[in-house]
């Protein structure tokens, strides 16, 4: 039997509909609400929990779910890793890519600021 492992914590909302959806992928996640990480209120927060055997299959919902909400908006992961670097002479900006002089601690095209 595989070990229970944390990963996370998130919207209950949005807890609650990846439970839905995985349990159709036959994995089980469980939701629960711990008092020191978790919030109430407007917004409520749970505890995200599965087995560790069932960790692939949950990584595989995951990705595709991102990949689905950014479609034809798909990142580069590579330029999201990099470091800003204030003493190089040209930085990329890891949110829309736009290459500039680090003069600044704000991407002149879309206003990250580093």
């Amino acid at each position: 039997m595989s070990e229970e492992i944390f990963l996370g914590v998130m919207d209950y909302q949005d807890a609650k509909n990846h439970q839905i959806k995985l349990k159709q992928e036959g994995v089980e996640i469980t939701l629960k609400n711990n008092h020191q990480t978790c919030t109430t209120g407007c917004k409520v927060t749970v505890e995200v929990w599965a087995q560790s055997s069932d960790a692939e299959k949950i990584q595989g919902h995951f990705q595709n779910d991102y990949l689905k909400h950014v479609k034809g908006h798909e990142p580069d992961f590579q330029i999201m890793s990099a470091v800003f670097d204030p003493t190089a002479t040209e930085v990329t900006c890891q949110a829309c890519g736009t290459k500039f002089a680090p003069t600044s601690t704000e991407c002149p095209d879309c206003g990250l600021c580093y």
